[in-house]
């Protein structure tokens, strides 16, 4: 078990071109639990005018803009619609299945985007499986030209170029210097795809010295019912604590850290430790459902992503709070579960009620 929740950088080249930036992942066979538990990752590096070809996923997912600015094409297999959505850092977007999307980055640094969630098991297990509409490995390139020819109404000659053209272009190019991209949607439109979990606004709790949670669920992005996930974000300052904390339906969370570094703690049936172990940027780790588990932030502070394969987010909290089991449970029975005198247990129960899911540095 812990070899198996180890957390783990992207040790997969799927796709890359110099300069331009690439697309990585966790492969299967390092991150078995990826395989197991039917999820998969992905990450995409851009620089500036970098362009990822249209392509079709077979699986759902969020994507979260870490850092940097890109523009994306969405089209629907049913409507065959484009819609053009400008993203930010801090963006959520969710990508549904068999959704065809291209993404640009229109800003001046590098772009990094996270993709985590669920993939079809008849494909690649444990990671992501796309189809390219265009370049070397698109699918003009795999029917024949006679074939394609019929389909577009195009002479032969015509489609001979065509496929010779796409033979010598990567998956991932630069755009050249002054080509009129897609202008974005408006704002009304954006909304209903894209939620921010790095604006104040969407904090869910905040904590003094310790640090905020940001959450997007299908109450707040009705997407989310047809994707059937859902994701959040904890951004921790130095020495700070998150949880212990769990899922308290049949989901499990997939992580990813993004800023900084800290130690995860994940405890299982019988008080057994299956995860103790430091994080630090770009790794990634794995909750599974039930198992309560604890964050907390080195001295420079850890921000970290998480999708978690349901659209509600049922949380158990261990933690203090309103939400805290333990501020739910009798007095009498945690007296005697505890085996604590009555005064002890009520200044056990007034801390636990003063206190939140992100607890602040320790002061004794």
């Amino acid at each position: 078990m812990d070899l198996i929740l180890s957390s783990k950088k992207t040790d997969k080249i799927v796709m890359e071109a110099e300069g331009v930036g690439g697309y990585y992942a966790w492969s299967s066979s390092q991150f078995p639990l990826l395989r197991q538990k039917k999820l998969a990752a992905g990450l995409f590096l851009l620089q500036p005018r970098g362009f990822v070809q249209p392509y079709y996923s077979v699986s759902s997912k969020i994507a979260y803009v870490c850092q940097g600015e890109c523009i994306v094409g969405l089209i629907s297999s049913e409507d065959s619609k484009e819609e053009v959505i400008k993203l930010q850092k801090g963006d959520t977007l969710p990508v549904t299945l068999k959704q065809v999307s291209w993404w640009y980055n229109d800003g001046d640094s590098k772009l990094e985007i996270i993709f985590l969630g669920e993939y079809d098991d008849e494909y690649t297990p444990g990671e992501y499986c796309g189809f390219f509409l265009t370049g070397f490995t698109g699918i003009l390139n795999g029917f024949s030209n006679e074939v394609i020819a019929k389909s577009f109404h195009m002479t032969k000659t015509e489609i001979e170029k065509l496929i010779k053209d796409q033979s010598s272009s990567n998956t991932i190019i630069k755009i050249k210097e002054g080509t009129k991209m897609p202008e974005p949607c408006n704002k009304n439109a954006k909304h209903k795809l894209v939620f921010n979990l790095d604006s104040a606004k969407h904090c869910t709790v905040e904590v003094k010295n310790g640090g905020i949670l940001s959450a997007v669920t299908c109450r707040n992005l009705p997407l989310l019912r047809n994707v059937g996930l859902s994701a959040n974000r904890v951004v921790l300052e130095g020495g700070a604590l998150f949880g212990p904390i769990f899922t308290a339906d049949m989901s499990v969370q997939l992580s990813y850290v993004t800023k900084g570094s800290g130690r995860v703690q994940i405890v299982g049936p019988l008080r057994k430790v299956v995860l103790n172990t430091k994080v630090e940027e770009g790794e990634l780790f794995f909750v599974p459902k039930f198992f309560p588990f604890v964050v907390e932030a080195d001295e420079g502070g850890m921000e970290f992503f998480s999708v978690i394969t349901s659209s509600k987010q049922v949380d158990g909290e261990l933690s203090g709070g309103k939400k805290s089991i333990w501020e739910a449970i009798s007095p009498s029975v945690l007296e005697v579960s505890l085996n604590m005198t009555p005064d002890l247990t009520e200044y056990f129960k007034s801390k636990i009620a003063k206190g939140a899911v992100i607890a602040p540095p320790s002061t004794i």
